[in-house]
């Protein structure tokens, strides 16, 4: 949806830490052991790297993979294990452009929207306690000057040991400009301090996009500054400008709306960067009571949501249009449908077997909000129904199977 999601109170109070204890063995004792120890320790590497091959067909890592995401103490020394055990047992590790290695994984995250005053660190404990799962990746949307990501969201992302999660950044850099004017240079001072932000204080893996959803604002008058070109050339800028000062961590994301009407219009191509410029291709996808137009109902009408033209839905054109492209959601959301309380957990439920049949969609951010424009409330939580449903989803193999660490 476009629109940005409100902030919430931040505050400052940090998680309590945890500390392992270390136990200092006899040196005597440990040199009289230490060739039962080398052979145990042998035996232990031969399961390790026979365990996959050992594993029924289509099991993979997944009863590892959900032991350890989110199913813990919650101590970083019991996350920590979680990631060894995954990546032992054959866990789906990402690209460097955070792309699943695996063949059918699903890289998943979301954008949770804080409740009654949580700060992002609470949000993210809170979403991921109920849906059953560490967070692969946080999606977040900042304006302006906002510095990202912030000192609460570092420690959202942190939290819980295993390695930092994923950050989403969807950043509209041309608040108080327009698009024509962020790429001729008039913004380059916001630009250079965010890139150089991100050098010094975090310089990890991430998703950034430039000015999500930007169909609905185009303006295609001559000199209104908003045109489909001026978007095109206001991402480029942003780009070149990150290259320039010597960001190397960025996964570029070029996010559309994905509505049928909006590609009919005749600039909807002059939008696209260019592939230079784009490493995945996102869109935004909803299905609820009040939003017509798709498929037959499950998983391609969320993905092609179209009416009668000869446009057959988002997913079907990304394909097609960019056929190199690793195509993510970069929002969807259900909404519960009045006189079908089964509707939304049984499309949950489903979904992760139903993914295998949109090879090319490689991430999912859900975004888990109470008022999603006329989608309505689309938190994992509506019902129980939906909760279990949900929580299904991210113990199936597509997604339970990926290790979000890129290497």
């Amino acid at each position: 949806m476009n629109q940005t999601p409100p902030m919430p109170r931040l505050t400052t109070t940090s998680p309590a830490g945890t500390c392992a204890s270390t136990t200092i063995h006899d040196r005597r004792t440990s040199t009289r052991r230490a060739p039962r120890a080398l052979m145990l320790l042998v035996a232990l590497g031969l399961v390790l790297t026979l365990l996959p091959a050992m594993l029924p067909p289509g099991t993979g890592a997944a009863p590892l993979a959900r032991a350890a995401d989110g199913q813990d103490d919650g101590s970083a020394a019991a996350s920590q294990g979680g990631t060894a055990l995954r990546a032992a047992a054959g866990g789906c590790r990402l690209t460097k452009i955070l792309v699943p290695r695996c063949r059918g994984g699903v890289l998943t995250g979301a954008y949770v929207q804080p409740r009654a005053g949580e700060s992002w660190v609470h949000a993210v404990r809170r979403f991921e306690r109920s849906s059953g799962g560490r967070l692969g990746t946080v999606h977040l949307y900042y304006r302006g000057d906002d510095r990202f990501p912030s000192d609460v969201q570092k420690q959202a992302l942190r939290q819980g040991g295993q390695g930092p999660r994923l950050l989403f950044a969807n950043w509209k850099v041309d608040d108080g400009y327009t698009w024509r004017e962020v790429a001729q240079g008039d913004a380059d001072q916001r630009i250079r301090a965010q890139a150089r932000y991100l050098k010094s204080a975090w310089n990890r893996k991430m998703f950034l996009t430039v000015h999500h959803e930007p169909e609905d604002e185009v303006v295609d008058t001559k000199g209104s500054g908003y045109t489909a070109l001026a978007y095109r050339a206001m991402y480029r800028h942003v780009v070149d400008v990150f290259e320039d000062e010597g960001v190397t961590n960025v996964v570029w994301v070029m996010n559309y709306m994905g509505f049928e009407g909006w590609h009919l219009k005749p600039w909807f191509h002059q939008l696209w960067p260019g592939a230079r410029y784009v490493d995945w291709i996102a869109y935004d996808s909803y299905m609820s009571q009040d939003l017509g137009g798709y498929d037959p109902d499950g998983l391609r009408g969320l993905l092609n949501r179209h009416w009668s033209s000869d446009w057959r839905g988002f997913y079907r054109w990304a394909t097609h249009r960019h056929p190199h492209k690793p195509l993510m959601l970069g929002e969807w959301g259900l909404g519960e449908r009045p006189g079908r309380p089964r509707w939304k957990g049984s499309f949950l439920r489903k979904m992760g077997n139903r993914l295998a049949t949109a090879p090319r969609l490689k991430a999912m951010m859900y975004f888990d909000h109470d008022e999603a424009a006329i989608a309505g409330d689309v938190t994992i939580d509506t019902s129980a129904r939906s909760l279990r449903g949900f929580r299904v989803l991210r113990r199936s193999d597509p997604v339970a199977s990926v290790v979000p660490i890129s290497g």
